[in-house]
């Protein structure tokens, strides 16, 4: 399957971070400098305007594996058209099989 692959500078200091996103329904986010990536189903992620730009937050039931990350307002929206388009494409898969 093809993972989706962008590369975005995050507003809130200079780190800069990978996301990858499958038609699966993973979504994964390389921080540069920290060896955790922050990762999980794209169905469980919510998208919070805030004042420096949009709070990518994924919440699951254990605290530890819930986490968030900001993204300026136009990188949270190529994001979301992103996650948007491989949920098209695994519906075509399925449709195909």
């Amino acid at each position: 399957m093809y993972i989706e692959h962008k590369h975005f500078k995050l507003p809130n200091n200079s780190s800069e971070v990978d996301v990858y996103i499958s038609p699966t329904g993973s979504i994964q986010f390389m921080i540069e400098g920290r060896e955790k990536v922050l990762e999980g189903d794209f169905h469980k992620l919510a998208f919070k305007k805030i004042e420096s730009g949009v709070d990518l937050v994924y919440k699951t039931r254990s605290v530890k594996s819930s986490w968030d990350i900001i993204l300026s307002k136009k990188d949270a929206e190529l994001v979301s058209r992103m996650i948007d388009e491989a949920d098209e494409n695994f519906e075509i898969i399925m449709r195909d099989l």
